[in-house]
């Protein structure tokens, strides 16, 4: 099976396939599904069976796959544990590991995406990809923040219910601030929270135009190439 999730990564195809199951995470599962604690958990070991994959094909030092492993397996452990049997106390060690996670995958998306040759529409959706992976490292992080310092967001009643509506909460607050619309229903009041909240902003408009250069530079240099 890892076999067969490996070679998920040697095609760019792999990039659209991401993006697609990154929206139904975010935008389907993440708002309808609350309670479905085993839902949730098979999410989980999917997609970092996909960041292991995407990890290992980046390198082919047995020291540095070994560590991988043990990450992902970490990673995969400490969320079922918190999910299966809600120990909240958990909640911090999950962020880290999920933060990782992420940051990872982004990694793992974006030299895909940035390596040399023609821009496809596959690299592009890559690209949008990078950018919801870049909107959930960063809900990690205000998830991570948040359970370390208490009290570090304003947020209504209903989002600090449990730690999984408090998850919910920090994706859609994620979104608003890359993009910046800021509604202002959840607010930054610790001085961590609004420092990361302030990259993120700069981040979401930093993002497009720097990898829209970067796509336009590697399409010429394709061109020129093939003439």
């Amino acid at each position: 099976m890892m076999n067969k999730i490996m070679h998920f990564w040697s095609e760019e195809r792999s990039l659209t396939t991401l993006l697609v199951l990154l929206a139904i995470n975010m935008f389907v599962l993440e708002p309808v599904i609350r309670e479905g604690a085993r839902l949730a958990f098979l999410r989980g070991v999917f997609f970092s069976l996909l960041l292991l994959a995407g990890l290992l094909t980046m390198t082919r030092n047995k020291t540095v796959q070994i560590v991988f492993v043990v990450f992902v397996t970490l990673t995969m452990v400490v969320h079922w544990m918190r999910i299966a049997f809600g120990i909240e106390d958990l909640m911090s060690w999950d962020a880290c590991f999920s933060l990782l996670s992420m940051l990872a995958l982004t990694v793992v998306v974006l030299e895909q995406v940035n390596r040399k040759g023609p821009v496809t529409g596959h690299r592009v959706r890559g690209a949008v990809a990078g950018y919801l992976l870049l909107g959930m490292f960063c809900a990690y992080a205000y998830l991570l923040i948040d359970s370390l310092i208490p009290g570090s967001f304003q947020m209504l009643a209903v989002d600090l219910q449990s730690g999984q509506t408090q998850s919910d909460a920090f994706y859609y607050f994620s979104i608003v601030t890359l993009t910046t619309l800021g509604y202002g229903d959840i607010t930054a009041i610790h001085p961590v929270a609004r420092s990361v909240v302030m990259i993120e902003a700069l981040l979401g408009q930093l993002y497009p135009a720097i990898l829209i250069a970067r796509l336009v530079t590697l399409e010429m240099e394709a061109r020129k190439n093939r003439g």
